[in-house]
């Protein structure tokens, strides 16, 4: 039997990448209850924060000429903020527009004709309304749809967040305006986090655990 001894202090971040190389590694994820998308995602932001804070912080620095050590402290605590509350906050958000959406339609009765003659478009609709929480399914795209949409909402809290905060002075410490340059930096961090992401879903989705 493998015993792993770690200290105190490293306890929390050696756990933190158990969890996300287990939620990478949906396997089993094709059971009846489906697939919740929160522990799939936030595990690929987790992997990726550091390259988002940096993409953030050097745009925001030549667009802004603020000062380096201001500018990463800035970048990353907004970062911090967001990661911790903007995208949990997004997948409840998608949750509550899936149960609406779906309950919607199964009391109009259009979720029974729903499926009877099977359309493409149809089943992306359904990945797109339903990205919070897949249905049970064998596929890849799913997963990867999901993860793209769930970013939608999640770039629209972290950039009024992000620009609420560091649209201070005291985090920046830069003359005029800085909400155009921090939502212009979200958008390119988030289009990295879509490629990325989706590249390493690719990747490990179906592989075994062991």
């Amino acid at each position: 039997m493998l015993r792993i001894t770690i200290g105190r202090r490293k306890a929390p971040l050696v756990w933190l990448s158990v969890a996300a190389m287990l939620f990478l590694c949906p396997a089993a994820a094709h059971a009846d209850a489906g697939i919740p998308m929160l522990p799939v995602a936030y595990s690929v932001i987790l992997w990726f924060l550091v390259p988002v804070i940096a993409i953030e912080a050097v745009y925001i620095r030549f667009r802004l000429h603020t000062a380096w050590r201001n500018t990463l402290a800035a970048t990353s605590g907004a970062n911090i903020v967001t990661m911790l509350l903007g995208f949990p906050l997004a997948w409840i958000i998608s949750l509550a527009v899936e149960f609406l959406a779906f309950g919607a339609l199964y009391v109009t009765g259009i979720l029974k004709h729903m499926g009877s003659t099977p359309h493409a478009w149809e089943d992306v609709l359904g990945v797109v309304f339903s990205a919070a929480w897949l249905g049970p399914g064998g596929e890849r795209w799913p997963i990867l749809l999901a993860f793209v949409v769930l970013l939608i909402p999640s770039l629209l809290i972290s950039g009024y967040v992000e620009s609420y905060l560091l649209g201070s002075r005291e985090w920046l410490d830069c003359e005029g305006r800085s909400t155009r340059v921090v939502w212009q930096a979200n958008l390119l961090s988030y289009a990295f986090l879509a490629i990325a992401g989706c590249l390493l879903l690719w990747r490990e989705i179906g592989k075994p655990i062991w």
